[in-house]
């Protein structure tokens, strides 16, 4: 035998360098190794951890994805009911009156104008030009 240095007889056959402290498991092939206390064939911890997370993940995104949906769809509805209160405060101006307040919700209005409240509501027509109905406040 040779006592050079690179020819040395590995002083622990069958482990594989770097890895002293895997086994192999029992019935693996030779020289096959596995983390201590896995055996052959199940995944290991970090595997079933990766699909949780990934899972986890979408869901935090899909929630997110609705949360950002929602209001941009609700300022959509702000965004509209803003512009027909705009149209009916120009309308009653336009007759010489003074709006208070105004508050829409769709297709209905709430007003004040010159002291009195008023109820008004609101058709679109084909041109998307609008109509308004007013009528006095008669509630409790």
């Amino acid at each position: 035998m040779s006592t050079d240095s690179t020819n040395q007889p590995d002083p622990t056959p069958g482990v594989v360098p770097g890895q002293e402290g895997v086994h192999p498991a029992a019935g693996s092939p030779a020289g096959a190794a596995y983390p201590a206390g896995s055996p052959a064939g199940e995944p290991t911890q970090p595997k079933r951890n990766t699909a949780l997370l990934i899972a986890a993940m979408v869901a935090v995104l899909v929630a997110a994805i609705a949360i950002a949906g929602l209001i941009l769809w609700r300022g959509s509805i702000d965004d509209a009911n803003a512009e027909t209160e705009a149209a009916f405060t120009r309308s009653v101006t336009e007759q010489g009156a003074e709006v208070t307040t105004v508050e829409c919700e769709g297709d209905t209005c709430a007003a004040i104008i010159g002291g009195q409240a008023y109820t008004v509501l609101v058709q679109t027509d084909e041109q998307g030009e609008q109509q308004f109905g007013v009528a006095a406040y008669s509630g409790d």
